[in-house]
């Protein structure tokens, strides 16, 4: 089973982008415009995600707050955070918070899947 992979940015373009290269790279995606909408499916969904992607600044429900969310819950706790940030905050902050590692945008789609593949290995690579 392909690992699922969170992509939680309010650029719909940049999501979408995120979404179609990562599953042509072996994961399976679920994309959210906002925090508040992350929640609600990571919370129906009932399934662990392998890896969330995070942008910062998001309407309704903002980055942090979705961090603080997942750390809560006991089930969501141990799932790693990239954040993704025009301007990323310090390390320190990002540690205090547990979120696992950072991408500055922008960023290429190579980049991308270096820190993806980082977390969390691709169907493909996994049978080899």
């Amino acid at each position: 089973m392909k690992p699922t992979i969170f992509v939680v940015e309010d650029q719909k373009d940049l999501r979408e982008s995120i979404c179609e290269e990562l599953d042509r790279s072996g994961f399976n995606t679920v994309g959210a415009p906002h925090g508040e909408k992350a929640l609600s499916l990571l919370h129906r969904s009932g399934a662990r995600p392998a890896l969330m992607l995070l942008d910062l600044l998001l309407p309704h429900k903002d980055g942090w707050e979705v961090v603080a969310s997942m750390k809560a819950d006991a089930k969501l706790r141990n799932v790693p955070i990239v954040v993704m940030s025009a301007v990323p905050p310090q390390a320190t902050s990002l540690q205090a918070q547990g979120v696992a590692a950072t991408l500055s945008k922008p960023f290429t789609m190579e980049e991308l899947l270096f820190v993806v593949t980082r977390f969390v290995k691709p169907e493909k690579a996994r049978r080899t």
